[in-house]
């Protein structure tokens, strides 16, 4: 067994542009599935439900890091949301109250049919720009960064229709863990 580094090498920070539509469809199901549809009334006050993804390749450059000779394991350290200027500005003020029609919200990563659950926030944690959200565990994360593609999955609850898209920045923070050279 390898001996642990205790020399800390510098974070890897993934960022990645993702928007909660203004209007979330269902997705379409593949044809071999099989599906009912039942219509229900639902009472306006109660929460909605937000689902994005965003797939990408392992090999982005922010993730150079984890190809080094040594690396042992990855650790999720920190996890943020902010809140990015529309894409389109309409002259009117930002939109910053937007982050607080959020209620909840949780953080996956998926990879070769693995899942697992990296942050979570609840209203506590919303700020007027930003979502400080809680690591959940302490899962190593290695073979999910290190293979070909993952998707990274941010799903929730808010309390009221959006007016127009929230663009948002998910970004996380990792550490490395290094076999120590003997």
């Amino acid at each position: 067994m390898a001996q642990l580094s205790t020399a800390a090498p510098p974070p890897v920070v993934l960022g990645v542009a993702l928007t909660i539509a203004r209007r979330e469809r269902p997705r379409p199901l593949a044809s071999t599935i099989r599906t009912r549809s039942v219509k229900l009334r639902i009472d306006p006050s109660l929460e909605q439900i937000y689902l994005i993804e965003a797939t990408l390749p392992g090999n982005l450059e922010c993730l150079g890091p984890l190809t080094q000779p040594g690396v042992v394991a990855l650790y999720l350290r920190a996890a943020r949301l902010e809140l990015l200027p529309p894409a389109h500005p309409s002259g009117r003020a930002h939109h910053r109250s937007a982050l607080a029609a959020l209620s909840s919200g949780n953080c996956f990563i998926t990879t070769q049919s693995r899942k697992a659950l990296l942050a979570v926030f609840d209203e506590e944690d919303i700020q007027p720009d930003h979502i400080e959200m809680e690591v959940q565990g302490r899962v190593n994360l290695l073979d999910y960064l290190r293979a070909d593609w993952f998707t990274l999955e941010l799903s929730g609850t808010h309390r009221r229709r959006f007016n127009r898209p929230l663009p948002l920045r998910l970004q996380l923070e990792f550490e490395t863990q290094m076999a120590a050279l003997t």
